[in-house]
C-alpha cells in the first residue's frame, strides 16, 4: 500500500498547526491566550496538510466544538465573548502595570503582550461571531 506523499509544505502546515493547536489548548488554561483562533487556525493548516489530523480535531470531544461551531457561522456564545475578553484584559493589565506581581519589565515583551493581546480582544470581540442563542 503506498502512503500519500508528505512534501515539505505539507510538513510544515501540520507542524504549524500542532503549534497553533498547542497554543489553543494552553488558551483553554491560561486567560489572555485565546483558544478560537488557534483552533481555527490549526484546522485550515490540517485541512491543507492531513485528512486524519483534520479529521481528529474537528472531531475532538473538547476542540472540535470550536471548530464546527465557527465553520458553520456559529461563533461563540456572548458570555464566552465577555468573559474571555475579560479575563484578557485583567491577564494583559496584570503585566503591564509596574504594581503588579505579574509585571514584566521587558519592554520588546511588553509591547509584543500589548499587541497580541490587543489583537485577540478585537478578534473575538468583533470578528468571530456571536453564536445566536435560541
Amino acid at each position: 500500500m503506498n502512503s500519500p506523499k508528505i512534501t515539505l509544505r505539507k510538513l510544515i502546515y501540520m507542524i504549524v498547526g500542532s503549534i497553533s493547536f498547542l497554543l489553543g489548548a494552553i488558551g483553554i488554561i491560561i486567560p489572555g491566550l485565546p483558544t478560537t483562533p488557534f483552533m481555527i487556525l490549526s484546522s485550515i493548516l490540517f485541512l491543507k496538510s492531513s485528512d486524519k489530523l483534520y479529521f481528529w480535531l474537528t472531531n475532538h470531544k473538547t476542540f472540535g466544538k470550536y471548530v464546527t461551531d465557527f465553520k458553520e457561522g456559529k461563533g461563540i456564545s456572548k458570555k464566552v465573548k465577555i468573559y474571555a475578553q475579560t479575563m484578557m484584559l485583567i491577564t494583559i493589565s496584570f503585566s503591564l502595570v509596574p504594581i503588579t506581581p505579574m509585571y514584566i519589565e521587558n519592554p520588546l515583551i511588553r509591547i509584543l503582550l500589548l499587541v497580541s493581546g490587543g489583537f485577540s480582544f478585537w478578534l473575538v470581540g468583533f470578528k468571530i461571531p456571536t453564536k445566536v442563542q435560541h
